[in-house]
Formats: structure tokens, sequence, C-alpha cells
């Protein structure tokens, strides 16, 4: 018996890393001037970047799993009798990935040995997850004890991160017009976060440096005391930033396991270049049986 692990491509790990734990991955879409990229296959962020610099160019839209592509691949994961699957997803909060993924599921014929997971979370959030059931599931973990750990991971996970940009928040709709300018005018940095899978603001900061402050600050209060947890540090081009804080973080907790990751296209047209993220949740809960 095999346990199958079915994501969506916003976790953004290296191909590396998804070869080593045989992740099936479903690309998403990005709609940019009428035509439809798929992250991995045909467009980085810094293409993505450098097309939107073409103040003549549509702004991206973007595009969840289809129900047929997840269709296929749950057809093709449970062709074994004996095999099972658990599809974890970026968050309803964020992408109806995650409902297509229930729904398909529902009805397939193998649904007893299908397990879906919303996260709640995306891009650094669900890679630090997948890189902790990955290895479960090569380890021997059932599908139900993988499920469990994900589940768990999303509901005790701290996400947080800020932008260095209003423009992407405002134009993708996430911010509304006065506020986007007057952040730009005054050099406010908004500190967001996902609570329950969906984007929040959690604080206004006065410049960048303050930002991570609050974002490190917060995050790490939100952990068990005295506790080891797993981290990961996410940024859209702003390697400099995620240095200094992955240094930061593992001068403050006791961090267990501590990653880094690059924000992919579909995630960056929301959030736009500078973008820097963390991702941390208490060790205890990325083992079986804890």
């Amino acid at each position: 018996m095999t346990v199958h692990i079915l994501t969506d491509s916003s976790h953004y790990l290296d191909p590396a890393v998804v070869s080593e734990l045989n992740l099936h991955v479903l690309p998403l879409g990005l709609i940019i001037n009428q035509r439809e990229y798929h992250e991995r296959l045909d467009i980085t962020t810094e293409m993505l970047f450098e097309m939107l610099q073409d103040k003549s160019s549509s702004w991206p839209t973007t595009a969840a799993v289809t129900p047929g592509a997840m269709q296929a691949a749950l057809d093709e994961l449970t062709a074994n009798p004996a095999d099972q699957v658990v599809g974890v997803f970026m968050s309803r909060g964020t992408s109806v990935t995650v409902e297509v993924a229930q729904s398909v599921a529902a009805e397939h014929p193998a649904r007893d040995r299908i397990h879906i997971v919303d996260s709640q979370g995306v891009s650094g959030a669900l890679a630090l997850t997948l890189l902790t059931v990955g290895r479960l599931a090569q380890e021997g973990a059932s599908a139900a004890q993988v499920a469990d750990v994900a589940r768990r991971m999303g509901q005790s996970m701290r996400v947080m991160f800020t932008v260095d940009t209003l423009e992407y928040l405002h134009r993708g709709g996430r911010m509304k017009g006065s506020q986007a300018l007057l952040g730009s005018l005054l050099g406010i940095k908004p500190v967001l976060w996902l609570n329950a899978g969906a984007i929040e603001l959690w604080s206004k900061a006065r410049g960048k440096k303050k930002a991570l402050a609050t974002m490190l600050d917060e995050s790490l209060a939100a952990m068990p005391d005295s506790e080891p947890i797993h981290a990961l540090v996410f940024d859209a081009a702003a390697p400099e930033d995620s240095a200094a804080m992955r240094r930061v973080l593992a001068e403050r907790a006791t961090c267990e396991q501590l990653y880094q990751a690059q924000i992919g296209p579909v995630v960056a047209a929301h959030v736009g270049p500078g973008c820097l993220a963390m991702a941390v949740c208490p060790a205890s809960v990325t083992r079986v049986g804890e």
C-alpha cells in the first residue's frame, strides 16, 4: 500500500524536494494579457514582475485547479486498489481548489481511500505542511495519520507577512483605493496574517523594519512556551530580508526545522515584489499521535 500526497502548485517547493518526497502537484493557472500560464511550467515570478513593468499589460487573474484535472489525478493515484490519497491544498480562504477537491472526491468511486485536507495556508505555509507529511508518508504512516497531522499543523500554524508595495493588494482587490494611497504616502506597511485560512490585517507599522519585527514577535508569541518549532520563511524577490529573518529566528527560537522558499507567480500576483512571510508551528503537532 502506498499513501500518495496530492497538492497544488502554490507550495513553491524546490522541484528536487518535490521529487524526493514523491509529491503529486497540480499546477495553478495565471491569466495575463488574455493568455493562461501554468506555474513552474511556463511562467516564473521573475517573468511575471517583468511583464507587469509594462503599464499596458493587463492585471493578472488566477485560476484554480479544474474539476477535470482533479478527477484525472485521483483516478491515477487510486488505480491500485490498495493505495490511498491525502490531498493537501491551499486554504479555501485563498482559492476554491480545496472545495473542488472535496467535491470531486465525494463522488469518486474510491472516495473511502481519499482524504482531503484544507491546509489553512498557502505558499510557504503549505510547503511547511508538505515537508512534514511527505516524510511521514514515506516512513509508513497511514493516510488517516498523515491527514490528521496536516490538519493539526494548519490549526496550530501562525502565518504572517508584509508587503513592499501596496499596489498589488489594491489592484488585486485586497485593499480599497483610499487605504492603498494613504499607506503609500505615509510609508505604512501592513502586517497581515492568515486567520483560519483567510487573509486579514493584523496591524500597521511605520516602515518595513518595524513590520518585520512585529511579524517575528507575534508569530513566536503564538507558540507554546519553551517548545521547539518548525518554521519556514518565504519571499517574493526579497532574499536579503528572508536571510535576515531566518538568522534572527534561529537566534530567538529553538527551530527543530527551519526552511526557506520563494513565492511563485500565482501568490506573487497578489502580494508583489518585496513580500516577506513566515510560517511557524509547534514541533509537537508535526508528529504522529501527539
